[in-house]
């Protein structure tokens, strides 16, 4: 059973179902634990108008955030996607080299997928930067 060509797609599917199942229980428990938090305030007294005033505008900080915070993110999000993209190219490459099977070189195609992700998320950033220079907002690029 442990030496079965569909070891790894089950592996694969599995930890994905697992990861799905717990991001579901985890927005479950914020859910859970936002709520308790405004019961917990509405016990003590304080009324509903300023519960929600208090909470509505956490809720909305997240949401919409900093700029500059979500311009960093995306920058990191285009910096992973592209390196992580080059490495799965170079890991084939060298498989092919160490092992002298060129067929691993079609895994490499693989690889161009998060590349191009990662070159949209970098055009993106750009855009976002230029539109922020025009409205007078300074952009520092580290």
């Amino acid at each position: 059973m442990i030496f079965s060509p569909f070891i790894v797609p089950v592996a694969l599917f599995t930890m994905i179902a697992v990861l799905g199942v717990a991001g579901i229980i985890s927005g479950y428990q914020e859910k859970r634990l936002k709520v308790e938090q405004r019961i917990a305030a509405l016990q003590r007294g304080i009324p509903l108008d300023q519960v929600e005033k208090v909470f509505g505008a956490a809720e909305r900080a997240e949401v919409n955030g900093d700029p500059m915070t979500r311009l960093n993110n995306i920058r990191l999000t285009a910096l992973i996607l592209i390196c992580g993209g080059a490495g799965v190219i170079i890991t084939c490459f060298l498989l092919t080299i160490i092992l002298r099977y060129r067929q691993i070189l079609a895994g490499s195609a693989g690889g161009l997928i998060p590349i191009a992700i990662g070159v949209g998320f970098w055009l993106d950033y750009k855009i976002q930067v230029r539109e922020m220079e025009r409205l007078g907002l300074v952009v520092s690029e580290e």
